[in-house]
């Protein structure tokens, strides 16, 4: 009730203020966002990893690529739209920070069209926001990653949004934090309230942007845990520096199952 009601009240002040660019806010007429800030085409399926979605150099001999073969992710399929870059960079930062309702939506539409081009199959039981932390969502006064599986629920209306997995301690937003402590702690990042649904569930994951890739590691290892038999993850952008710190976050998960 509170995340409906709180959606609500942000995206109102969206509706009040004159028409402009809710990125870079010059003038427009009968739109709300310019043409120099609508994000990229997303990434088509073709010649990438099977699992973590990494292009894979033509001809392509194998489905997989040779880091997910080394260090097998935790996440059964991992897809995105964009490269975290500067079109991207800057619509997320003002979806997130400003923040805004609407583009949270925009994005969310966008990630609902391309779930049947991205994934092989789309049988999940559960469609699971990664959280937010509780002081976050108080100051924007809605939640980025829920505003998103709603969208994409419409997709899957077999489908139920579960809030099962939350926060285990109230943190630093994972934006002010440099990489190396981004992975300090995560092994106990999340838990989950009731951990018997999760029991052979099949579960995609909604993210805004993976950077390390520690927070969707320690989500899907949470679930893994608790016995979830898949766990993909649809995300609006991947950052560069995340095929860095793979192995790092695979060491850190490894001989916990």
């Amino acid at each position: 009730m509170w995340q409906e009601l709180s959606t609500l009240l942000s995206g109102s002040c969206e509706v009040l203020f004159p028409r402009e660019c809710l990125v870079c806010t010059r003038p427009l007429k009968g739109s709300s966002l310019c043409w120099r800030c609508h994000p990229p085409p997303g990434a088509v399926s073709s010649d990438r990893c099977h699992r973590c979605f990494t292009p894979i150099p033509s001809p392509v001999s194998t489905e997989e690529c040779p880091t997910c073969t080394l260090f097998p992710p935790p996440t059964d399929h991992l897809r995105f739209l964009w490269e975290y870059g500067e079109v991207s960079r800057d619509f997320i930062r003002t979806m997130k920070y400003k923040p805004s309702v609407y583009l949270t939506r925009y994005g969310a539409q966008l990630l609902r069209a391309s779930i049947p081009h991205l994934f092989p199959e789309m049988s999940w039981d559960l469609i699971m926001p990664i959280p937010s932390s509780p002081h976050m969502i108080k100051k924007r006064a809605f939640h980025p990653c829920y505003e998103m599986a709603r969208v994409v629920q419409r997709t899957l209306p077999l489908c139920h949004i579960s809030h099962a997995l939350q926060h285990t301690r109230s943190r630093t937003p994972q934006a002010r934090r440099t990489h190396s402590e981004r992975l300090e702690g995560v092994r106990k990042l999340f838990s989950l309230r009731n951990p018997s649904i999760i029991s052979n569930k099949r579960i995609l994951l909604v993210e805004d942007v993976i950077t390390t890739g520690a927070t969707i590691a320690a989500a899907a290892h949470t679930l893994r845990a608790a016995g979830a038999s898949q766990v993909d993850v649809i995300a609006l952008a991947q950052a560069r520096v995340w095929s860095r710190f793979r192995r790092r976050v695979h060491d850190i998960f490894d001989g916990m199952d």
